[in-house]
């Protein structure tokens, strides 16, 4: 027989899980405040935000879905473009690695 404490111990489990997963949507998809300066991001932050390997973000770079810039011999791409990028993902058909 199932403790229902254990069900119910479960369940609350699972939307913490949820809750945390959200506000780490909401704190990496603010839009920049105008004044704010622009920032990079490196190819694995790229990565992580989307959930995604790092053969994808190359996949996705020659697709033209992300822009990269080239500083001091590293590739790193504007966070207002990665962001923006989200939008067009799901219109345009993207190889995957």
């Amino acid at each position: 027989m199932v403790n229902p404490f254990d069900v119910i111990n479960d369940r609350l489990n699972a939307i913490q899980n949820k809750v945390g997963e959200i506000d780490y949507f909401l704190q990496t998809h603010k839009q920049p405040v105008a004044n704010e300066p622009e920032t990079f991001m490196t190819r694995q932050e790229v990565a992580d935000l989307y959930k995604i390997t790092l053969p994808t973000t190359y996949a996705w770079e020659r697709a033209g879905i992300f822009k990269p810039y080239k500083i001091a011999n590293k590739t790193r791409f504007l966070r207002s473009e990665v962001l923006a990028a989200a939008k067009d993902i799901s219109r345009k058909e993207v190889g995957h690695a």
